[in-house]
């Protein structure tokens, strides 16, 4: 389902003193002035208490990842405290998306505070995050709802993490490939993939005729959450029509999912805005936090 959206920004209004609690007031501003939001930029940096020294691009990036976290969790604090207020069930599916989409992206934003990692994978998790308060905001816009809670979400966060996705830089480069895959696609997982007997490199046998171990992909699902260890789980989901919103939980790691083929294994859903479910959660297959 495709949907024209229109997504709208809401800036906190606040003022900046001249009394600065940590930065030299022409520092921050000199650093800000390289972002496209200086403004938030300049209020949340100049009353930073850590005020770690700043002396190369590279400092300003980590603080600035720092200052989108911080904010994001602050984020989520305060749209929790929102659940009260909703005033209808539509309202509430989409509240209690954003909900979930601060979770992930305080998990994303944290990543990218990690000292293991690269410019290019704060790239992938900046810009995650920053589709997730994107879809947060297209939960209220879809169902026509952008008057009471959307607005007291308004926080900054996505300004600030737009910032350090111009800061860190990374210029967009093509994949490499190896036999055909992404050449981060292990050598056992490509063999995996080759095979002509999917069945005997499972670990449970999806089926609706009942010739499988069980007839849902949940119940697989729910297998594989159950599993001890953390190797390799294959969920092999034999020819027929599945009619159900798979959801996979982020707690259900290394998973791997095979079927049949394209017009063989078919799993369909009948999820949508226009029947009281958010885009974000009427998806056939997704992972959830």
């Amino acid at each position: 389902m495709a949907a024209r959206i229109v997504l709208t920004y809401f800036l906190v209004p606040f003022l900046l003193s001249s009394t600065i609690v940590g930065y030299n007031s022409d520092e921050v501003m000199s650093w800000c002035s390289k972002t496209p939001n200086p403004q938030p930029c300049e209020y949340f940096l100049s009353h930073d208490h850590r005020n770690t020294p700043i002396t190369h691009e590279s400092d300003f990036l980590k603080i600035s990842m720092q200052l989108a976290l911080d904010r994001a969790m602050q984020g989520k604090v305060n749209t929790y405290s929102l659940g009260s207020k909703c005033r209808n069930g539509l309202e509430k599916a989409a509240w209690e998306d954003c909900l979930e989409l601060y979770e992930d992206s305080i998990l994303w934003l944290t990543k990218t505070t990690s000292s293991k990692c690269t410019d290019y994978d704060a790239q992938t998790w900046l810009s995650t995050a920053l589709t997730n308060l994107e879809t947060c905001r297209t939960g209220f816009t879809e169902f026509g709802m952008t008057d009471f809670i959307l607005p007291l979400m308004s926080n900054n966060v996505s300004k600030l993490i737009s910032n350090t996705l111009a800061i860190n830089k990374v210029p967009y480069s093509e994949p490499s490939y190896k036999e055909g895959f992404p050449s981060w696609v292990r050598p056992g997982d490509r063999k995996l993939l080759q095979s002509s007997s999917p069945a005997s490199q499972a670990n449970i046998v999806v089926a609706t005729d009942g010739s499988g171990n069980v007839k849902t992909i949940k119940e697989a699902i729910d297998a594989a959450s159950k599993r001890s260890g953390s190797g390799r789980y294959v969920i092999y989901v034999k020819a027929g029509t599945y009619n159900e919103n798979v959801e996979v939980g982020k707690k259900v790691k290394n998973v791997m999912f095979v079927g049949d083929g394209i017009g063989k294994t078919i799993v369909t859903g009948s999820k949508s805005a226009g029947g009281g479910t958010t885009t974000f959660k009427s998806a056939t297959f997704g992972e959830y936090p």
